[in-house]
């Protein structure tokens, strides 16, 4: 763990540099990819502080749909490598209709998985 200023602070405050001193003083296509800039500034801010617990519900969901899935013991790259495994098994029964008779426990799952990436990608859309 470093010291302060945390990975946090230090987006925090390029984003908020880009939006409250450099932005306001460019025009045209300078100004427009100082906002691309501060609209990636947040989103890694959001993501680093909350990707970890957002992956770790979307597992749990995960394996509650699917049942049998392991605990996640390891790293959090190897949770993510099996949330994405898990998430295509997900794909493969629902489109095999294996879930049909699931449909709004499956639906809740998914729009839960939605809310949380709509948390880090964009709030605004929620």
């Amino acid at each position: 763990m470093q010291d302060r200023p945390t990975a946090v602070e230090l987006l925090r405050a390029a984003r908020e540099f880009c939006e409250k001193d450099l932005g306001p003083q460019l025009t045209g296509r300078l100004r427009f990819h100082t906002r691309v800039l501060q609209n990636v500034l947040g989103i890694l801010e959001r993501e680093w502080d909350g990707e970890e617990a957002a992956v770790r519900a979307e597992w749990e969901r995960l394996s509650e749909l699917l049942g049998g899935q392991d605990e996640i013991a390891g790293s959090f790259r190897e949770l993510c490598d099996r949330v994405r495994t898990a998430n295509s098994t997900l794909a493969a029964r629902i489109r095999a209709g294996e879930l049909d008779d699931e449909l709004e426990r499956t639906a809740d799952a998914l729009q839960a998985t939605v809310v949380d990436k709509l948390k880090i990608a964009n709030p605004n859309y929620l």
